[in-house]
Parts: structure tokens; C-alpha cells; sequence
């Protein structure tokens, strides 16, 4: 994970619990996606929560669309996930080394 411009408290955490939580927050999305948005209001809850806790490290990692996070899904499996002029989270499809 990039640590520019990272405050005291994220530098603090984790870059393994950083990737995990961009993990999870993916494929909660890609789930609440597939339903199309019909879900409990629980799973809707927590996908929200994700998302603020993703977005304040994103923001204060100042990763964009040219200098996105880089996330790590398993050893051959990636994406990118980065905070577009809006604030809203963006992502890369899924892709490997060998792409």
C-alpha cells in the first residue's frame, strides 16, 4: 500500500487489514449488485459501513484513478480501487500477472 500523505492513526493500521477490507467491501458489493440492491437491511448497513471506513483510507492515502491501491485478492488475483473527484470508491475488474 502507498503511505503518502497517510496520517498517524492509518499509519497505524494494518496494510494486510487495508487489503482485507478492500476485499471485503468488493465482493459485499459485487453481492448486493448481483440482488440488485434487494437485501437485507443489515447486509445494506454493513456495506455502508465498509465503504466509510474503505473511503477514509483511500482519502487519506490519496489514492486516485493514476495512482490507485493496488489490492492483493490471492497470489494471482488483483484489482485496483481508488476515489474518483466526486468521493465516490471506483474499482479495476478483476485481473492476474498474466494479463
Amino acid at each position: 500500500m502507498n503511505r503518502r500523505q497517510i496520517d498517524p492513526e492509518v499509519l497505524a493500521s494494518d496494510d494486510e487489514f487495508v487489503n482485507d477490507l478492500a476485499i471485503y467491501w468488493y465482493f459485499l458489493t459485487l453481492h448486493f449488485n448481483a440482488t440488485g440492491g434487494r437485501q437485507l437491511e443489515l447486509m445494506t448497513d454493513e456495506l455502508i459501513d465498509r465503504g466509510i471506513q474503505l473511503k477514509k483510507y483511500l482519502r487519506q492515502g490519496g489514492f486516485t484513478y493514476l495512482q490507485p491501491m493496488n489490492v492483493c485478492v490471492d497470489t494471482d488475483t488483483f484489482f485496483d480501487v481508488w476515489m474518483d473527484a466526486d468521493g465516490d470508491i471506483q474499482v479495476s475488474e478483476l485481473y492476474t500477472d498474466a494479463d
